[in-house]
């Protein structure tokens, strides 16, 4: 499978990134908001097989010291094939030598991102303001 790895946020991508986003039933994620969140990204790493997104990740880094990856996501027909894997490579690559780059999982693929090199923290903490996340998230 012939894929390319983009490093910038293309406004003309943002239609298949929000169906992507809601095909893996993450439908809290409007138009306007991804805008923004892949405005804000420090590092965005986008997968494209024959010029369609497939699958994405985008992190936020202080550029010296640490980062944390969110958000990887890849369409539904593309899943168990490798591209999510190479994405968080490239991702990880892309970040550079930091301290630590950080990365929340969502519940039930906390094995794929072990099997990256990803550990779990003995002190990671958080506030999470949506209750529903909190208690999915939290323990």
């Amino acid at each position: 499978m012939d894929i390319k790895y983009e490093y910038q946020f293309d406004m003309n991508d943002i239609d298949e990134i929000v169906r992507i986003y809601h095909g893996n039933h993450w439908n809290g994620h409007n138009q306007e908001e991804v805008i923004t969140l892949f405005n804000t990204a420090t590092h965005v790493v986008i997968a494209k097989r024959e010029g369609q997104v497939i699958g994405f990740a985008r992190a936020m880094s202080d550029g010296v010291f640490n980062a944390a990856i969110y958000d990887v996501v890849v369409d539904t027909t593309y899943q168990s094939k490798g591209v999510g894997n190479k994405i968080v490579q490239e991702m990880v690559n892309y970040l550079g030598e930091l301290s630590c780059i950080h990365l929340i999982a969502t519940t039930g693929n906390e094995s794929f991102y072990e099997a990256l090199g990803f550990r779990k923290l003995k002190t990671g903490m958080a506030i999470y303001n949506n209750g529903k996340l909190k208690d999915e998230y939290t323990v």
